[in-house]
């Protein structure tokens, strides 16, 4: 079968292009990849690994900020519109809603895969305040980050929660603070 020159250097221009296109995104994903800490608005309290853990299903606890604290660092990693994974500077693992999606289920890290329990939206672009909705099963759930009771306890442990509004569930994240 022949193939007309034209549409062989249409297709090879069009190739090129969308390479470069993402070479582009990921040199700028690359120059924005930064660690931030992940701030309740709430309780005005930090996430990290229970006691900065670098094992696998270590609990996710709010500890008071402090900025110089790599358990505190979180790169967001975006996996969709407004779809994030957050990824631990300390540990090298990920957030996951180990449960799945009830009141009470647990907010764990976990080894960092594409799997809908380590996939959470946030309605918004990052950098932002915004809530954490789990996406089991990669769908929206209702369920979100939340901190239990909405209290400021030093090393309260995180779970999800059906997403209610309060400041419990509220977030900054992406910001140095």
């Amino acid at each position: 079968m022949r193939y007309p020159l034209r549409n062989i250097l249409g297709g090879l221009a069009a190739t090129l292009l969308l390479a470069g296109v993402g070479l582009g995104v990921t040199a700028t994903a690359a120059n924005a990849s930064a660690f931030h800490p992940i701030k309740n608005t709430g309780t005005s309290m930090c996430l990290q690994p229970q006691g900065g853990s670098g094992a696998d299903a270590a609990p996710i606890v709010q500890m008071p900020c402090d900025g110089n604290n790599a358990a505190q660092g979180w790169l967001e990693q975006r996996v969709g519109t407004h779809h994030y994974m957050f990824l631990n500077q300390a540990s090298g693992y990920c957030f996951d809603a180990f449960d799945g999606t009830f009141n009470g289920a647990r907010l764990l890290q976990g080894q960092c895969k594409r799997i809908s329990n380590e996939e959470f939206n946030t309605q918004v672009d990052l950098p932002n305040v915004t809530f954490l909705e789990s996406r089991v099963h990669f769908k929206d759930t209702g369920f979100c980050v939340d901190v239990p009771g909405g209290r400021a306890v030093v090393g309260a442990a995180m779970q999800i929660w059906v997403c209610n509004g309060t400041p419990a569930q509220r977030w900054v994240v992406g910001f140095d603070i």
